[in-house]
This record gives C-alpha cells, sequence and structure tokens, in this order.
C-alpha cells in the first residue's frame, strides 16, 4: 500500500487526473493541477520544504557532550535500527546499512564519551551489532531482534530496561523519526533523552538558500512527508487503543 502512495505513483495520479479533467473540458483545472505538481516537486527539493517539515516533527537538538550524561543519571544508550545491508563484497554477512549505520556511528561517540552500555533494537540488531564491534570497536551489551517497527522498538526496549533496572537512557535516531520515536515510547510510559543524528543540511559543504533546489533533498525532504504521516497514523493508533 505504501508505494501505490509513494511519489512516483502520486504523480501519475496527478497526471492522470489532469488528462481526465482536460478531456472533459476542465482547461483551467487540468492546467492549475500540473502548475501545483510542478511547483510541489520544486518546493520537495528545497530546503524551505526540509525547514517547514522538520518543524512539523518536532525539534530536537542534539546531545554535543556525552561526558555529562552518566554524572546526569543516565544508564543506557536506546539505538534504533534503520536497515542493513549484505553485499560480495563484505564476504555476504549481514552489516548495518542506511540510517542504521549513521545511528550506530553516533551511538558509538557517545558510548566512547559517556561510558554508557548500548541496546540495539530491531530485527537488524544482530547485523548491527557485528558492524559496531568491527568498525567501531564496541560491544552492545543488550539486543531486542524482535521489533519490526517504531512502535514493537518502544514495546520490547521498554521490556529490556526494565529488566534491567534501567529508567533513565539516551535514545539514538534520526532527526526524522524521533518525533514518532518519542510518541511511541512515551506510550509505553518512557521518556529518554533524545540523541537525533542524520540533520539534512550537515550533508552540504555551505549550508543552501531556502528556495535553492537540490536534487539530493527530494528523497530526503519525501523521507519527512512520510514521517509527518507516520506521526498521524501513531496519534491515532494510540488514541483508540
Amino acid at each position: 500500500m505504501k508505494t501505490f502512495l509513494s511519489l512516483p505513483f502520486l504523480l501519475i495520479y496527478g497526471q492522470l487526473f489532469a488528462l481526465f479533467c482536460w478531456r472533459k473540458g476542465y482547461i483551467k483545472t487540468a492546467q492549475s493541477l500540473l502548475i501545483a505538481m510542478m511547483l510541489g516537486l520544486y518546493l520537495l527539493c528545497t530546503p524551505l520544504m526540509t525547514t517547514v517539515l522538520l518543524t512539523l516533527l518536532g525539534k530536537f537538538p542534539p546531545i554535543t557532550n556525552g561526558t555529562l550524561l552518566k554524572e546526569q543519571g543516565y544508564q543506557a544508550i536506546v539505538v534504533l535500527s534503520g536497515g542493513f545491508y549484505r553485499g560480495e563484497e563484505m564476504h555476504n554477512q549481514w552489516q548495518a546499512g542506511g540510517y542504521s549505520l549513521t545511528r550506530l556511528r553516533y551511538a558509538a561517540h557517545l558510548a566512547r564519551e559517556s561510558q554508557l552500555p548500548i541496546l540495539i533494537s530491531g530485527v537488524e540488531a544482530p547485523a548491527m551489532a557485528s558492524t559496531l564491534i568491527q568498525d567501531f570497536g564496541i560491544d552492545a551489551k543488550w539486543l531486542e531482534a524482535k521489533s519490526q517497527d517504531t512502535d514493537e522498538n518502544a514495546r520490547f526496549s521498554r521490556d529490556v530496561l526494565y529488566q534491567h533496572g534501567i529508567k533513565k537512557f539516551v535514545l539514538v535516531t534520526d532527526v526524522w523519526h524521533m518525533g514518532r520515536s518519542t510518541l511511541a515510547f512515551a506510550h509505553y510510559g518512557l521518556h529518554p533523552l533524545v540523541a537525533p543524528t542524520d540533520f539534512p543540511m550537515g550533508f552540504f559543504p555551505h549550508r543552501p538558500h531556502l528556495l535553492e533546489p537540490k536534487a539530493g533533498l527530494l528523497q530526503v525532504n519525501m523521507f519527512g512527508v512520510s514521517e509527518c504521516f507516520g506521526q498521524i497514523q501513531y496519534r491515532v493508533m494510540y488514541l483508540f487503543r
């Protein structure tokens, strides 16, 4: 279902509807629709849309000094999975890939500074643990490998944390995903210290102007749009539970 609501399909639907309007004689409606689609596609490539989406999803500052975490009473770092990778060049061994890799990098950085243990949550946890020890020299203390979505990340991580008496912890995921993640953890009675990573503008050597289109921002902003719908879905889901 998610595939049929992706950008390529939405563009196809819009073009078909515009063609339908044109054939039925609604020329101005068809023209307006095509202009709106072109404008929307342009905006999706701009930092302006990135800024708007990040505001809607919630503003989460990063942790810039991990050395104080243990002194402040935090007991663990929870990092959420976000994809894995297996290729011949890696001897066909599953490794952290996609968002998992950048989340691990930040979690490893915080772990070194704070000396806090790491819990990896998600079906990709074994692959991420392998990358964590091989590439960053840090051994994950706990693996939660059952969860297949953000809601299960929160629910199953809660069980592991409670089992080990952990009440205060740091949550690592990318900045787009953090809003939905904190929503899920709060639903299960957990209120972590947020530690977001993968800030979109950090991938550019020079911050582009708000209306300067960048091809790389199209996929980034579409992920932000997807997270907006994801937050709505979770809020409705938790409202009726």
